[in-house]
Formats: structure tokens, sequence, C-alpha cells
């Protein structure tokens, strides 16, 4: 019988279950159970040895023919380091779905020691995969854990796997979507947004949609900010200025040293280093020639 190649860093070779006292049928079923690896944790926390180069006084050593007789295995090479590597982790949480929780906690428990301080912080990065405290409210699924500083009871499952509360069982997250792709949909919505109220015609012409009208608007950019220095008191001061512009849109003067004036122009132009200098509605043929409508 072959068995299957190891996935990864973070299995060993797979156990097979069978009836005591018998031997293996032709053709049968054999439940392959992946385990986690003893020395995990050092799979997640512990880097190669970094190459320390010719530069370091062992290295020089090696390299030199006077040099001493004997060196050390480790001598020009850097020590280990330590960094969060949770892929390993992540897979072995995922081979695991249709197994008890309860079980494949027991090892995780054997493999990653609570007890000691760099392999107690694994353990705190296992509800970030998974949601262990689940509860069903109004026939959904939720997390119950607090995350994040807060109880999650109402915002339903975010982990891509979660324990089932009716079976015990490790079941995948049909609804899950992660941040990134959270990030990207958030992204197109506010897109889509700005394409209804804003066309860019160049780097300073915009047709914008204000009061349900459109509107041709000219912009310019606004003036830089200066360092002025002053003395108050026989103290020596500096402060932050800029010059005012007048804005047509916004009918007021506005200067790059407030951020909330940067901030509408961000908005209204798409960068806080313009303002507007002149508006004027546009034609019906305009509208229907840029497909406003």
């Amino acid at each position: 019988m072959h068995y299957p190649k190891p996935i990864g860093p973070m299995f060993r070779l797979p156990r097979i279950h069978q009836a005591p006292g018998q031997g293996f049928l032709p053709g049968a079923f054999c439940y392959l159970e992946p385990i986690m690896r003893e020395d995990m944790y050092k799979v997640i926390v512990e880097r190669p040895r970094r190459w320390k180069g010719r530069d370091s006084l062992a290295g020089r050593l090696r390299d030199d023919f006077d040099g001493p007789m004997r060196l050390g295995m480790r001598a020009g090479y850097g020590y280990r380091g330590l960094n969060e590597n949770l892929a390993p982790l992540r897979r072995y949480l995922h081979a695991q779905i249709g197994r008890p929780w309860n079980k494949v906690f027991s090892e995780i428990c054997a493999g990653i020691d609570r007890r000691n301080t760099v392999q107690q912080h694994i353990h705190q990065h296992i509800r970030d995969f998974i949601a262990i405290d689940v509860g069903i409210r109004e026939g959904r699924l939720v997390d119950l854990a607090a995350r994040w500083g807060f109880i999650a009871r109402d915002s339903g499952i975010s982990q891509e796997l979660y324990v089932d509360p009716r079976t015990g069982l490790i079941r995948l997250n049909r609804n899950y979507r992660s941040w990134r792709h959270d990030i990207a949909e958030q992204r197109r919505r506010q897109l889509a947004q700005i394409a209804m109220r804003r066309r860019v015609l160049d780097e300073l012409t915009f047709l914008l949609l204000l009061n349900d009208i459109w509107f041709r608007v000219e912009t310019d950019v606004l003036p830089r900010e200066r360092l002025v220095q002053s003395v108050v008191d026989g103290n020596p001061q500096r402060r932050v200025a800029a010059d005012f512009r007048y804005d047509v849109v916004l009918r007021r003067h506005i200067s790059r040293a407030s951020s909330s004036d940067r901030q509408q122009c961000e908005h209204l132009y798409g960068s806080g280093d313009l303002y507007a200098v002149s508006k004027r509605q546009i034609p019906s043929r305009e509208i229907k020639t840029h497909r406003l409508r």
C-alpha cells in the first residue's frame, strides 16, 4: 500500500485505523488521519539561521589560510531568529475538518506546551482561524467569543472554520470572506459612488454633480505650506502657515494648513491639494455626450 505524501511541513505519516487482529482487505476503505508533528512550534516560530557573510570575524577566520586550524561548526553563521509563520497551523486546522474539536485541541496541546511563553502565544492565534465558542441565535450561527475587545454576538462567524455547537465537529465556514476581499469590495463601492458624482476630464478639470445639477469645475493647486518664524516674549517660535484661496464650490477660503479643508477637497476633487477656481452648469448636449444621465 502506498502512503500519500505529507502535505507541507506540519504532518507526519498518517495513522491508519483498522480493527485489531485484522489485516488489510484489498480495495477496502481506510480512514487516514493527519497527525500534527511534534516540532510544530518550531516550524511556526523559529526561522533558519542567517548567514553572517565574510565581514564577520568568524567568516574571515574561516577563509584565512593562516588562521586557526579548527573552528566550530557554527562559525560564520547567525543564530536562529524568532518570527511567526502561522501558515502551517492554518493548514493543519483545515486538514482536521470533520473531526471532533476536543480531540484536535488535545493533540495541539500535546505538541504545543501552553506553559511555555513562546508556545502559549501560538495558542492565542488559534481563534484567528477557527471559531470555538459558537452559538445559535434565531437559526443563525454566531461567534460568542470576545474578540478585539467586544463580544460579537450578532456579527456571525468571521473565521474560516468553526466548531459546530450541535455535534462538536470542525466545519468549514462557507460564508467566510478574507479582509482583503472586504477591502477590495469596499473600494469598488467607493469608486462606484465617485463615478456617480464625478467625471475626470483632465488633471484640473472635472464634471461634478452638485445638488442634482452637473457643473464643469476648473481647479488649481493650493499654495504650499511654509515655515514661519517669530519671536514671542523673547522666545523664538515656529509655525506652519499657508496662503488662503477662495473655493467657488465650497464658497469660502481654504488652505493646505487645515486638515478639514483638505478632506473636503479630497472628497470633491480626488485630491486635497486642489481648489475650485470656476464652475459653470453644463448644457443638456454635454450631459448626453458624457453619458451623465
